[in-house]
């Protein structure tokens, strides 16, 4: 079987069975100077899709509760809080829903309140 799919694959370019990479050069063009705010806002988002991926599927206790906790922060729909997520999704032009499906959250119901994560990041 093995054989007959190198065959097959053997004519197919090697750029169709790449991932679809864009890199963030390719999608905001030159790249500008970035205001503090602006880097301190990705790092936290960063961070966020880093907990996501590294406690996804954490048995212990301290991996779910990180995971709860940034699942919660992304889900959060508030905008009057500067580091909420869908602030800062504003401040970089993302789109909350779409980053919400990308990481798989999206069927999860948004919630309203973080009073208890406010002022730090979601993971750390």
């Amino acid at each position: 079987m093995s054989s007959e799919v190198d065959r097959y694959l053997s004519g197919v370019p090697i750029a169709m069975l790449q991932p679809n990479v864009i890199l963030p050069s390719q999608h905001f063009g030159a790249r500008k100077s970035l205001a503090p705010e602006q880097r301190l806002m990705i790092a936290v988002v960063q961070d966020a899709i880093n907990c996501i991926e590294k406690y996804r599927f954490a048995t212990d206790h301290r991996g779910r509760q990180l995971f709860d906790e940034v699942t919660q922060w992304l889900g959060a729909t508030e905008t009057g809080w500067p580091y909420s997520f869908e602030a800062i999704c504003g401040v970089l032009d993302l789109d909350a829903n779409a980053v919400r499906h990308r990481l798989g959250l999206a069927q999860e119901q948004p919630r309203t309140s973080l009073s208890d994560t406010r002022g730090k990041s979601p993971c750390h």
